[in-house]
């Protein structure tokens, strides 16, 4: 894609979500939207903190797993 083209696409997205923050905004049903977005915000961010915990907690039990494994092979390795 050309520069002037993603230019254009930049600047017309940019247009777009100008004209609907200002509507928003300018709208009777402001705080209806901004609640709206506030609850999705606080799902995402809940979502986010439960995936980082459920990874931690992954990578800990691998690393145990592992850990375990060098266990035996060194026991293994021992007795050779």
């Amino acid at each position: 894609m050309k520069s002037e083209a993603k230019l254009l696409l930049g600047l017309g997205i940019g247009v777009a979500l100008g004209a609907a923050i200002g509507y928003i905004m300018g709208s009777d049903r402001k705080e209806e939207w901004l609640e709206q977005a506030n609850e999705f915000a606080d799902k995402v961010r809940a979502n986010v903190k439960t995936a980082i915990y459920r990874g931690k907690s992954e990578v800990n039990d691998l690393k145990e797993d592992i850990d375990d494994i060098a266990e035996i092979a060194k026991k293994e390795l021992a007795k050779q």
